[in-house]
């Protein structure tokens, strides 16, 4: 007994400091407590006919519930104004609390939207668990979220980390699937190991009457990919200071490609990864410092472009690199044209408004609506346009069986003239359109739009 006394004092002290009972938690009191991470958001997209409900899995991610949704939460085309009736719900719980979105973060485009106050001492921030060290082999568990049919209840999950990975965020692999997408998975003892990405096509041939098909099947309420929370963690919280807000800096070029090992050797660039640039777009800040068409980008801010397997993931690391600078800071890019080796310093600008951010019009009694042309109409139709020039707007909804409709217009389609009148603005146009649904003595109006490399003369009837 005498021997033993020092060691017990030892653990004695062990246990007053550290609060230890000497009963480690069960994997039970573990997932109850790490639900309270994890939460539902549910909301409508609110279009110009109906109204579509999108329900996403959430973390939490600080004492005052604001939560962190994954970047496919919410469709990039969506205007702020159509988003509606945000709640959040707790998992079992189907009525849920209303919310108020907060926007999405530049870098991930992740976004964030924070729960009513009743609510926030019910959850609990993923950053308040240890973080795990993570190898291959190791037990994970996740937790599952049921649908809303089943009150989002969570399930248990358990698989090994089959692999990691980084493209660029560092992501992991399981050897099966492990938690919902956008919830949460833990070590055994606790520590926040991952937060759950999009779940993943397999692909799979099916035999029918003796021919193969080549299939590609998904769990949608199911993924064995994961962030790695060791490095989520210093993400988290980019929390956008409005929706409306535009921090997110610009370089000007389109069609970045991976130059692969076989081309990058017939270069000279050994194994030095490299990416080629396809297009610059006039007015941009990569055309005011001089980049060119078919440059090849080698290095940024004198660090060269890093390899990762596979080589695609080039490009998101170099567009990461970009949102990580901001608006008026400097980009140092090495470049090689037609053998030489140059250097160029880019002045980043703010990117130039999004097709979600354009201005628009339900015209109701034609039926479709109509938005402003913007930058990326200019990139997507192959224009190659000043960014001032304006060459007429966009049909961004046709409703069906609607008089725009029975006339032949699209959605996509470039309205270049209205009843003979070329189009010079978006308020222009709006003023030609709104004064049609006025006149009651009009029968039918002309518009001439552009299809990709042809023109067409729309004759629309107003019943």
């Amino acid at each position: 007994m005498t021997n033993r006394t020092p060691l017990f004092l030892l653990l004695v002290c062990v246990q007053a400091a550290f609060g230890w009972t000497g009963a480690a938690a069960s994997i039970g009191e573990l997932f109850a407590e790490r639900t309270r991470s994890v939460v539902v958001v549910e909301f409508f997209v609110e279009t110009e006919v109906d109204r579509n409900p999108i329900s996403v899995n959430g973390i939490v991610i600080n004492d005052e519930g604001v939560v962190q949704l994954p970047a496919s939460a919410v469709p990039s085309w969506v205007p702020i104004d159509q988003l509606r009736e945000f709640k959040v719900h707790r998992l079992g719980d189907s009525k849920g609390k209303d919310a108020t979105y907060l926007g999405s973060d530049r870098r991930h485009g992740w976004h964030y939207v924070q729960a009513d106050e009743s609510l926030w001492g019910d959850l609990k921030p993923v950053t308040d668990y240890p973080l795990a060290t993570l190898a291959t082999g190791q037990s994970l568990w996740g937790v599952g979220v049921a649908t809303k049919d089943l009150d989002f209840i969570p399930y248990f999950m358990r698989a090994e980390v089959s692999t990691i990975q980084k493209l660029p965020e560092t992501i992991g692999f399981a050897t099966s699937e492990i938690t919902s997408p956008g919830s949460v998975l833990f070590t055994d003892d606790g520590a926040f190991a991952g937060w759950g990405s999009g779940s993943l096509n397999m692909e799979r041939f099916l035999t029918i009457e003796g021919r193969s098909y080549q299939a590609f099947l998904r769990k949608p309420d199911q993924t064995t990919s994961f962030y790695v929370a060791s490095e989520l963690v210093e993400s988290i919280g980019n929390v956008p200071v409005s929706p409306e807000v535009n921090d997110m800096t610009w370089l000007g070029v389109v069609g970045l490609q991976t130059i692969d090992d076989e081309v990058a050797e017939l270069m000279g660039l050994d194994s030095q990864a490299a990416i080629s640039i396809s297009q610059i777009i006039k007015g941009s800040p990569a055309e005011k410092a001089g980049l060119q068409e078919r440059d090849v980008v080698l290095a940024v801010d004198g660090v060269p472009l890093p390899r990762y397997t596979p080589r695609r993931v080039v490009v998101a690391d170099f567009e990461q690199q970009i949102a990580d600078k901001e608006i008026g800071e400097e980009m140092r890019l090495a470049i090689s044209r037609g053998g030489e080796s140059i250097e160029l310093a880019v002045t980043l600008e703010q990117t130039p408004k999004l097709v979600r951010d354009a201005r628009k019009k339900y015209l109701e009694s034609i039926g479709l609506t109509v938005r402003e042309f913007v930058v990326y109409d200019n990139v997507a139709l192959k224009l190659d346009l000043e960014l001032d020039e304006v060459p007429g707007v966009i049909v961004n909804f046709v409703k069906p069986n609607s008089d725009a409709h029975t006339g032949g217009a699209l959605t996509g389609d470039l309205v270049k003239e209205i009843d003979g009148v070329p189009v010079e603005s978006f308020d222009q146009a709006l003023s030609l359109l709104e004064a049609l649904e006025r006149d009651a003595s009009k029968r039918e109006f002309v518009m001439l739009v552009a299809r990709g490399a042809e023109t067409s003369v729309l004759r629309i009837a107003l019943n």
